[in-house]
């Protein structure tokens, strides 16, 4: 067998994605794209039980009978616009925890292309296989600002460049217990995953496939600004600013998709949580060292309701709630009382005792992510050789709305989209795809409560720093939209 010309595109594709792997997942719910194709996108992800390429197999692996000898090659290219603006803390707030400068800044824009690959043989009419190659990630980087750490205690406060405080002290005399980063001041994450699939689809009866495929992930991450959360951190040394590091591991992807007569079809998929090694290099910021890929549930049916219009619905479930370090919450009274005072007392030892509510640890904070329900509609219509596509879903922001400083890393992640497209069947074997996908802009405020403590005191002793909710604490606000356009070029090839 041969992948005729899509060979040259395939060595492009590796290089571009596991060489220089930096983008920015806008048309997304968290983590994970709300369509695998220009066909799936089209309708805003409502995909799962449809097969009309290679694609398709991204996420139904069952969809692979149903296609003959084919390739599909795609490159999208996002254009996101976020960032977040800090506002200023109340008059009478005389202590605080971490307070961002005021101002607005803007940490993911840019062009960032995004390809993927698919291939798909057809064995026998009841046997297919194939392999598939697809990416997601985030980027977001916030270059402006400064910090301000355990403002208001005598001989412990810090003013530092960079957002989070990982940069320089802004002068000497401002951080007299060093707890600034004392290296980068730009804050953020740049987290890359690529997924390498290999697909097997059997077709068990006439109208019912089922599939299987084994998923390889590989992931790149770089974090960034927050070396004043080293002195927080059960491991300081490997927290923040220490270059790329690479994680592998794997699960597995089912499904199945389901002909009820010339009318309805019915799809369903899963993907297993994928477990991955370790980062050795950002253990101190993400807990146990590890980011395994959250698992997903698709189903989906297709209507016919006429010869050539076809209505879709879909339901996702991404359970983000399952990885620790994305589901911890940042809960402020706890990781007040827990880590930020205690360590702050021990700042002259040598050796910091390991906390479990310290960044690192299983009770430290993470991205305060829960698992999210998203709901996806579309409408497909052909006349001869076009088909056109509209689509939209809704309900794919993981993030609480009170985990406020996690949005920094990733703002207001996007939880709407809506999206158009078409395909132009050029020839009996080449269809050209495009699909336009708009991530309605979304915003995020809350109250940064670390920014104003107010010390409880009993028997002239301080008991506590309480930074619950209050008028005094500064508001942070993040937004984020993108737009994204998905070119494929699908072929069919000789058997």
């Amino acid at each position: 067998m041969r992948c005729g010309c899509g060979g040259m595109y395939l060595v492009w594709l590796i290089a571009t994605l596991l060489g220089a792997l930096s983008f920015e997942a806008a048309a997304a719910n968290g983590m994970n794209s709300i369509g695998t194709g220009t066909a799936q996108l089209g309708v805003a992800g409502a995909g799962t039980a449809m097969a009309l390429d290679a694609s398709a197999t991204m996420r139904n692996p069952a969809a692979g009978a149903w296609l003959g000898n084919v390739m599909t090659a795609e490159l999208g290219v996002v254009v996101p616009e976020g960032g977040y603006r800090a506002g200023s803390v109340g008059e009478n707030a005389s202590i605080g925890l971490l307070n961002i400068s005021p101002g607005y800044d803007r940490s993911i824009s840019g062009v960032f292309p995004v390809p993927s690959y698919a291939r798909n043989w057809r064995l026998s009419e009841q046997v297919a296989v194939g392999w598939s190659v697809s990416a997601s990630g985030l980027n977001a980087f916030s270059k402006r600002g400064s910090a301000t750490l355990a403002r208001g205690i005598p001989v412990f406060e810090a003013r530092c460049e960079g957002g989070f405080g990982g940069g320089q002290p802004q002068s000497p005399v401002t951080d007299l217990s060093s707890l600034c980063g004392h290296q980068a001041a730009t804050v953020g994450v740049d987290l890359a995953q690529v997924l390498i699939s290999g697909h097997w689809a059997l077709r068990v009866t006439p109208d019912l496939s089922v599939g299987i495929a084994p998923v390889l992930a590989v992931q790149r991450i770089h974090i960034g600004g927050v070396g004043a959360f080293a002195a927080f951190s059960n491991f300081p040394d490997q927290t923040s600013d220490n270059g790329f590091d690479i994680s592998y591991g794997g699960g597995a992807r089912i499904g199945l998709l389901w002909k009820l007569g010339n009318r309805v079809s019915l799809g369903g998929a899963y993907q297993s949580r994928l477990y991955q090694t370790e980062f050795d290099k950002y253990r101190g910021s993400i807990i146990g060292g590890s980011l395994d890929v959250a698992p997903v549930i698709n189903l989906g049916l297709q209507f016919r309701v006429m010869e050539n219009h076809r209505l879709l619905l879909d339901y996702e479930q991404i359970r983000y709630s399952e990885i620790k370090p994305l589901a911890n919450r940042v809960e402020p009274q706890p990781f007040t009382d827990n880590c930020f005072v205690p360590r702050l007392l021990v700042r002259s030892l040598p050796n910091s005792p390991s906390l479990d509510g310290c960044l690192g640890g299983p009770s430290g904070p993470g991205f305060g992510w829960h698992t999210v329900s998203v709901y996806k509609f579309g409408y497909q219509g052909q006349s001869g050789r076009l088909i056109w596509r509209a689509g939209y879903s809704w309900g794919g922001n993981p993030i609480e709305k009170d985990q406020v400083l996690p949005t920094v890393f990733a703002p207001a992640i996007t939880d709407k989209h809506a999206t158009v497209g078409f395909s132009w069947q050029l020839t009996p074997r080449l269809n050209l795809g495009f699909a336009l996908i708009r991530s309605v802009k979304n915003r995020v405020r809350a109250q940064n409560t670390y920014s104003n403590a107010t010390p409880v005191i009993l028997g002239g002793a301080l008991i506590r720093l309480d930074v619950g909710a209050d008028d005094g604490d500064q508001f942070i606000t993040n937004q984020l939209s993108a737009w994204q356009s998905q070119f494929s070029i699908s072929l069919a090839l000789p058997q």
